[in-house]
């Protein structure tokens, strides 16, 4: 199913709605500014029924060991209760947007190509 953004379309199931839904509600009652991109092929329409669901989570903190756990715990759990395959990339803003990280491929790629939520 295609959703509408104001950017781009998204091909996402019903199932993929309410999970990633749910992933972000959680990520906010701890962090309310966090942000979510969106990208790989189920953000550009490249996508089979293999795929899945590349998430770029941007905190605005630094992120430790222990939040990182934490955050594919929920992730884990979302993904088992919607039958959804989220794969997370987690992040502090601070650290996204500064060498190293900003000098990678994949920073280039998710900044082109990705579409926030």
């Amino acid at each position: 199913m295609a959703e509408i953004t104001k950017e781009k379309t998204l091909y996402l199931t019903e199932a993929e709605k309410f999970a990633l839904g749910e992933v972000m509600d959680a990520l906010r009652v701890d962090w309310p500014s966090v942000k979510f991109k969106l990208f790989g092929s189920k953000a550009s329409g490249t996508f089979d029924e293999e795929s899945d669901l590349d998430l770029l989570i941007m905190l605005p903190c630094s992120v430790s060991s222990e939040i990182r756990r934490q955050i594919v715990h929920k992730i884990s759990d979302i993904n088992f209760a919607y039958g959804t395959n989220i794969s997370a990339l987690i992040v502090s803003e601070e650290e996204w947007q500064n060498a190293p990280l900003s000098l990678l491929p994949i920073h280039a790629f998710v900044e082109e190509e990705g579409v926030s939520l």
